[in-house]
């Protein structure tokens, strides 16, 4: 009979978690370039918009990475909490993108910038890949 007492390993959460974090930060990157563009000249909105989906894609896959992470080490949480508010604030961004709320969109977008690389900047820091043992609930 199989041990049922046994967690799964989180390398495989981290790594993936690695991926959607680095995902993220090049989606940024494209969003920031292709924003100066639409900007001044108007263009690349076709662009600009994709690579706000694909933000969706890549920090709902980091959400559910961290979590994945945080079950596993029966820790961390914090980064899977952060992660769900950056994934819910990529949508309040995407609806304040025109317009007159164009004015809140610009500094909302730091706010997605400095979650994202806290994010990124502690899963390759000792402390994510630091594999303690779980505290032993009684």
């Amino acid at each position: 009979m199989p041990d049922t007492g046994r967690q799964p390993s989180p390398r495989p959460f981290l790594l993936t978690s690695r991926i959607f974090a680095l995902l993220t930060v090049a989606v940024v990157v494209v969003l920031f370039g292709t924003a100066g563009a639409l900007v001044q000249a108007g263009d690349l909105e076709n662009v600009h918009g994709t690579a706000a989906i694909v933000l969706h894609v890549a920090t709902g896959g980091l959400m559910v990475a961290l979590a994945g992470l945080a079950y596993t080490r029966r820790r961390g949480w914090w980064s899977a909490v952060l992660a769900f508010v950056v994934f819910a604030f990529t949508f309040i961004q995407a609806s304040l993108g025109e317009g007159a709320t164009l004015n809140l969109h610009v500094p909302g977008s730091l706010v997605i910038v400095a979650a994202t690389i806290w994010l990124t900047a502690w899963l390759f820091s000792s402390g994510a890949t630091a594999d303690r043992a779980a505290p032993m609930s009684g």
